[in-house]
C-alpha cells in the first residue's frame, strides 16, 4: 500500500466520512444499515401519481409529499409513526408514507431534475448542504415561514448550525438534527497513570493534549502497541473544528470566500505534522499497518482499538456513543467519557462541530405552507420519536432533552451517565463553529482531503498544500457563482 492510499484510507474509512462521500450521491448509510428497496420517483417531466389518501377525519386527498435520501427500515419507517402523530395534530393535513432513496438512481439527481420540472416533494431531508443547492435556485426561502411558526423562528436554533442553512441573508433549510462533536477517552487509562480523568481536568491546549499523548503512546519496534492522541483522525469535517480552535476558518461565508490559506491554517497543519513526527515517526503507514485506530471495525476486519482498550483518546461525534457497543468492548475500555476540545496556539476558546440532517422544501413545492408545518413539528415534536429509534440529536430549543435517553449507553452504563453525557454533547451546540457554508461543499471536501494527504506523505508543506487548495477551491465558487 502507498503512503497516499494509506493516508486516505485512514481519513475517509472513517464511518462518518461515508455519509459525507454519499452528499450529492445516491443512497448512503444511516446507522450502518442499507436503505430497503425505494420505489422511483417518477421521470423528470412527469408527474407522479398522487398517494392515496390517509383515513381519518378531515383527510386531504394530497397528501404532503416526503422524501429522505436513504436509510435504515427503522429509520424510514418511523417518519410514517410520526406523519400519523402530525396528521393528529393537524386536523385536514396528511403525509404520504416516507420515501426513502430513489432506488438505483442518484437522489440529488432525481431530485435537481424533479425539481426543474416543477414536480418535487413538497419537502425532503437532505445530505448535502441547503448552501450548496440554494445557489442553484433549487430551494424554498423559509424566512417568512420561520417567523410565522410555533417552534422554528430564528432564534429558536444554535446560530452556528444554523449558518448551514443560511445563503445571502435568507434561510433556506432547517438544521432538524445533528450530531455534535467532543473528544472520548478511556477513564481507566488515564488512572492507570495517575493521571486525573476528571472532565474538568481534560487537557485545555493542544499543547498540554499532545503532552499527554505521550504518556500512552508504546511502540515496540515499528509496531505501534497504544497510543494517545492520534492528530492523524482529523479529516476534513473535524478540519472545521480545528481551524476554529485555532482562531481560523475554512470558509468565510460573510465574504464569500475561502480562507484556507490563513496564517491560523497553516500553523494547524504544521503543529499536526509536528506531532506526528515526533510521536508517530512521521510515517502514518505504520501507524495504519499496526491496528485499526477507530471506533468502527475496518475493511480488514481488525476490531477497533478504542474498545481494545489501547486508544486512550479519539475525537468524534455523539453518536458513537452507542454506536462503540456493535463490537466488543473490553472491561479495560468500559470507562470511557467525553471532554471538549483543547485551543490551539491561537485560539481563545473551545469549539465543537456537527453533522446534520436538514429539511427542506424544494423549489416549486406545491403545498409549501402545508410542508413546512410538517417541518416545524419535526423538528421540535416529531423528533422525539425519530430519537428513539434513531439517536440523532435535535438541535432546536424547543425541544425538551430531558425527555430523551440514549437507550444504548443507558443500557451499559446506566441513566444517570447516559443523561449526562446526552447533555454534554448537547451543549456543544452552543460552541458549534459554523460549517457546511460553502457553496462547493462537496469539491472543498475533496480538496481538503487531498491537501491533508499531501501534508501527511510530505508531498507538500502545509502551507504549500493549502495555498494549493486554496486556489482550487476559490476557483470553483467563482465559477459556479457565475453560472
Amino acid at each position: 500500500m502507498s503512503k497516499t492510499s494509506s493516508v486516505r484510507s485512514s481519513i475517509v474509512s472513517r464511518r462518518r466520512f461515508l455519509k459525507l462521500a454519499g452528499l450529492g450521491g445516491g443512497v448512503v448509510l444511516i446507522g450502518a444499515c442499507a436503505a430497503p428497496p425505494a420505489p422511483s420517483p417518477a421521470p423528470a417531466g412527469e408527474t407522479a401519481p398522487a398517494p392515496a389518501a390517509q383515513e381519518g377525519a378531515g383527510a386531504t386527498a394530497e397528501p404532503i409529499v416526503f422524501w429522505t435520501p436513504g436509510g435504515s427500515a427503522v429509520y424510514c419507517q418511523n417518519f410514517n409513526a410520526i406523519s400519523k402523530a402530525f396528521a393528529e395534530e393537524y386536523p385536514g393535513l396528511t403525509v404520504a408514507d416516507a420515501q426513502c432513496g430513489a432506488g438505483d438512481q442518484n437522489f440529488l439527481e432525481v431530485l435537481l431534475a424533479r425539481v426543474a420540472a416543477g414536480n418535487p416533494p413538497d419537502t425532503t431531508i437532505i445530505w448535502d448542504s441547503p448552501v450548496s443547492l440554494a445557489v442553484r435556485g433549487a430551494l424554498e426561502p423559509l424566512d417568512d415561514l420561520m417567523r410565522a411558526s410555533r417552534y422554528s423562528q430564528a432564534e429558536a436554533w444554535p446560530p452556528g448550525v444554523l449558518a448551514s442553512c443560511q445563503w445571502q441573508g435568507k434561510t433556506y433549510g432547517l438544521p432538524t438534527a445533528a450530531g455534535t462533536y467532543a473528544v472520548y477517552y478511556n477513564e481507566a487509562l488515564f488512572e492507570s497513570k495517575g493521571i486525573s480523568a476528571k472532565r474538568e481536568d481534560f487537557p485545555k491546549t493542544w499543547d498540554e493534549l499532545r503532552k499527554l499523548s505521550k504518556e500512552f503512546t508504546v511502540w515496540d519496534g515499528d509496531t505501534l502497541k497504544s497510543t494517545g492522541f492520534l492528530p492523524t483522525v482529523v479529516d476534513n469535517v473535524e478540519l472545521n473544528i480545528f481551524s476554529a480552535l485555532n482562531g481560523g476558518q475554512v470558509f468565510d461565508a460573510a465574504n464569500n470566500k475561502f480562507t484556507l490559506d490563513s496564517e491560523q491554517n497553516i500553523e494547524m497543519m504544521q503543529f499536526m505534522l509536528d506531532w506526528l513526527n515526533e510521536e508517530y515517526k512521521g510515517d502514518l503507514n505504520l501507524v495504519n499497518s499496526s491496528a485499526n485506530w477507530n471506533f468502527y471495525p475496518d475493511g480488514n476486519g481488525r476490531p477497533p482499538e478504542f474498545q481494545n482498550g489501547t486508544m486512550a483518546m479519539q475525537s468524534s461525534g455523539f453518536w458513537v456513543a452507542g454506536d462503540m457497543y456493535g463490537v466488543e468492548v473490553k472491561p479495560e475500555a468500559q470507562n470511557w467519557n467525553v471532554a471538549q476540545y483543547p485551543v490551539g496556539p491561537s485560539g481563545s476558546g473551545t469549539k465543537s462541530g456537527y453533522w446534520p440532517n436538514w429539511m427542506v422544501i424544494p423549489k416549486g413545492a406545491k403545498r409549501r405552507e402545508d410542508a413546512f408545518k410538517y417541518m416545524d413539528y419535526m423538528s421540535a415534536i416529531g423528533i422525539l420519536t425519530w430519537f428513539e429509534a434513531i439517536p440523532d440529536m435535535p438541535t432546536n430549543k424547543n425541544v425538551d432533552i430531558n425527555k430523551l435517553l440514549p437507550k444504548k449507553v443507558a443500557e451499559m452504563r446506566g441513566e444517570e451517565f447516559a443523561r449526562d453525557v446526552l447533555m454534554f454533547f448537547y451543549k456543544q451546540l452552543d460552541v458549534a463553529t459554523p460549517m457546511w457554508t460553502s457553496p462547493v461543499q462537496n469539491f472543498a471536501n475533496d480538496q481538503i482531503t487531498r491537501m491533508i494527504e499531501q501534508v501527511y506523505t510530505k508531498q507538500a508543506t502545509p502551507k504549500d498544500a493549502l495555498a494549493e487548495a486554496q486556489k482550487a477551491c476559490q476557483a470553483e465558487l467563482e465559477k459556479v457563482m457565475k453560472a
